[in-house]
C-alpha cells in the first residue's frame, strides 16, 4: 500500500497566518503548482479592514479587489451574480454585483471607503439596505463544501478567516509588479519577506484542514460507542464522523491499550471484504487485523472513504486518510503509537504531532 506524502509545510505556518490575520494584518497566498497563468494574491480579513493595509492591496494589486465569501451571506446580503452565464470558463470566479457601503463612504473608491464596505459585508448584523449597488469591492460567492479541502484561492480566503476565528469573509486582490505582470510565486514569496508578512500556499491550508478540521468544526466529531461482539473477542467500537469526506470511521478498542498501543489501519475495500474478490487480500487482511488487536490489544482503525465523486483506490492511502487517523488519534488522547500497515506515513503523523515508534515485529506477533 502506498503512503502518502507528508504535509509540504509545518502546521504552525497556518496557525502564524491566522494570527497575523487577526491582528488585521495581510498574507500572501500563492497555488500550490507553478503552472504558467499562476501568482499569488493578498489576503486581507474584510472584519478588520482598515486603509492602511489596503491601501498596500491597491498599491500592489491592479487595483481591482474583491470579497471572497459563502453562499450563505451572499443570500443573506442579497448579492446575485453579476451575469447569469460565465462562458466557457468553468472555474470563474461567481463574482456578485459590486457594492459599496451604503453609510461611511464617499466616492466608494478610497482606500478608508473600501475597507468600510468590506466591513460591512462581514458584519453579520449587515442586511441588504447596508449596501449600495454598484459600488466598487466586488464579492465572489464561494460555495460551501465538507467533501473535499478546496484549492482555490478564493475558497482559501474564505476558510483562513474562519481559521482565524473571523468572519469567514476576505478581501483579495492578484498580485502584480510594477510593468502590470502578475507576480510569480518566487517574487510573492519576496515582497512577502521585503514587507515582513507571511506567505502561504493553497496546498498549506488544504493540508492543515486536513489534520485540523476548518476552523468551524475538528476533522473528525465523535460519535456513538457499543460493544461489538465478535468472533475473535468483544471490542468496544466508536464511530467518528469524518467533517471533511462526511464518512462514518470505526474504531475497535481491544481488550487492553497500553500508553503506546498498536495501531491497525484498514482502508475500506467492498471488492475484497464484500465480493471476495480473488485478485485482492483486504478481506484477510481485515481478518488478521481483527485477531491481532482481540490477542494483543490497542486499536483497529477502518476508514471509509465517504460521499466524494473522486474513485480512491482503496489500495492506496492518501493523505486526507492520514488526516483522519491523526484527528481520531488526537480526539483519543493518543500522542505515541506503534503502527502495524495500513499506508499510513509516519512522517506525516509527526507533523500532526502523533509519535510513531518501532512497532511489533512478526516475532512479537507470532510469540
Amino acid at each position: 500500500m502506498k503512503p502518502a506524502a507528508a504535509p509540504s509545510a509545518p502546521v504552525s505556518a497556518v496557525d502564524s497566518a491566522g494570527s497575523e490575520l487577526r491582528s488585521g494584518r495581510p498574507i500572501l497566498l500563492t497555488d500550490t503548482n507553478d503552472a504558467p497563468g499562476t501568482g499569488g494574491s493578498i489576503v486581507l480579513p474584510a472584519a478588520l479592514a482598515d486603509p492602511h493595509w489596503t491601501a498596500w492591496a491597491v498599491r500592489w494589486t491592479s487595483g481591482f479587489l474583491c470579497a471572497p465569501l459563502p453562499d450563505t451571506i451572499a443570500d443573506a446580503l442579497n448579492l446575485p451574480l453579476m451575469a447569469a452565464n460565465t462562458g466557457t470558463r468553468s472555474s470563474a470566479p461567481a463574482f456578485t454585483v459590486s457594492v459599496d457601503a451604503a453609510l461611511g463612504t464617499t466616492t466608494g473608491i478610497s482606500a478608508a471607503d473600501r475597507a468600510r464596505t468590506a466591513r460591512v459585508l462581514a458584519d453579520p448584523e449587515s442586511v441588504p439596505a447596508d449596501l449600495i449597488r454598484p459600488g466598487h469591492l466586488v464579492p465572489i460567492r464561494v460555495a460551501e463544501t465538507t467533501e473535499h479541502p478546496r484549492t482555490g484561492r478564493n475558497e482559501i480566503a474564505v476558510d483562513l478567516c474562519r481559521l482565524a476565528g473571523l468572519p469567514p469573509v476576505a478581501v483579495i486582490g492578484h498580485l502584480v509588479a510594477d510593468d502590470g505582470e502578475i507576480l510569480r510565486p518566487w517574487s510573492v514569496t519576496a515582497l512577502g519577506i521585503e514587507h515582513g508578512l507571511t506567505t502561504l500556499s493553497t496546498g498549506d491550508v488544504s493540508e492543515h484542514t486536513l489534520f485540523h478540521g476548518n476552523g468551524t468544526a475538528a476533522r473528525v466529531t465523535r460519535g456513538n460507542s457499543t460493544l461489538m461482539r465478535t468472533a475473535h473477542t468483544d471490542f468496544d467500537a466508536t464511530v467518528f464522523h469524518d467533517e471533511v469526506t462526511g464518512a462514518d470511521h470505526t474504531v475497535l478498542r481491544g481488550p487492553s491499550t497500553p500508553t503506546a498501543p498498536v495501531v491497525s489501519v484498514h482502508l475500506e475495500c467492498h471488492s475484497g471484504e464484500v465480493f471476495g474478490a480473488l485478485t485482492c487480500f483486504c478481506g484477510r487482511r481485515l481478518q488478521e487485523a481483527l485477531q491481532q488487536t482481540a490477542r494483543d490489544g490497542g486499536l483497529l482503525i477502518y476508514l471509509r472513504r465517504g460521499r466524494s465523486s473522486r474513485l480512491y483506490s482503496p489500495h492506496e492511502c492518501t493523505l486526507a486518510d492520514t488526516g483522519a487517523v491523526a484527528a481520531i488519534l488526537s480526539d483519543l488522547d493518543v500522542a505515541t503509537i506503534r503502527l502495524r500497515g495500513g499506508g499510513i506515513d509516519p512522517t506525516a503523523l509527526a507533523s500532526a504531532n502523533v509519535t510513531v515508534v518501532q512497532g511489533p515485529n512478526r516475532e512479537q506477533e507470532q510469540s
